[in-house]
């Protein structure tokens, strides 16, 4: 059983035709379905998730989907460096040099089990360097945008997970 804190689902998430897609400065554009991403090869990584807000969960066991298989089927261009990872509620969205996040996990299952929407199913991003920040963990990833230039500090949600904690 895992001990991850559960938070309410924000209004305007809505799982239930759920895709992923894999835009900006790919020569293949992407659409995946959550059967698309469950049928690409799953990897397990098993780490604590601390959270800035200071409880830990400890040895989650998540499986999914190298962000570098989905990224790879997209062909990014020779001038791909970064990507914004975007979430399915519209303000979330944390940006990557593109060598960090081809190392991440989308993941699909938490414990053996389906991710659930409360913890970021169908898809959830975890980096998987150890060195990431809990509001790195993408809840609901719903697209992935490549950019040759590094995203705006406005575009990231590091200010609004920070200030949704105490």
């Amino acid at each position: 059983m895992n001990h991850l804190k559960r938070h309410e689902i924000p209004h305007g998430v809505d799982t239930t035709d759920w895709n992923l897609r894999v835009t900006g400065t790919v020569e293949r554009p992407l659409r995946l379905t959550e059967s698309d991403l469950s049928s690409l090869p799953l990897e397990t990584f098993t780490d604590d998730f601390e959270c800035v807000e200071g409880w830990v969960a400890e040895d989650l066991s998540w499986r999914g989907v190298r962000a570098e298989t989905v990224l790879d089927s997209a062909n990014p261009t020779a001038g791909s460096e970064y990507a914004l990872v975007r979430a399915m509620d519209g303000d979330y969205a944390c940006s990557f040099r593109l060598d960090r996040l081809s190392e991440s996990i989308l993941a699909v299952e938490l414990d053996g089990d389906p991710l659930p929407a409360e913890h970021g199913g169908p898809a959830r991003l975890i980096p998987g360097d150890g060195e990431s920040d809990c509001w790195e963990s993408v809840k609901w990833v719903s697209e992935i945008e490549l950019t040759e230039t590094q995203p705006a500090e406005g575009d990231t949600a590091k200010e609004t997970a920070l200030s949704r904690i105490g």
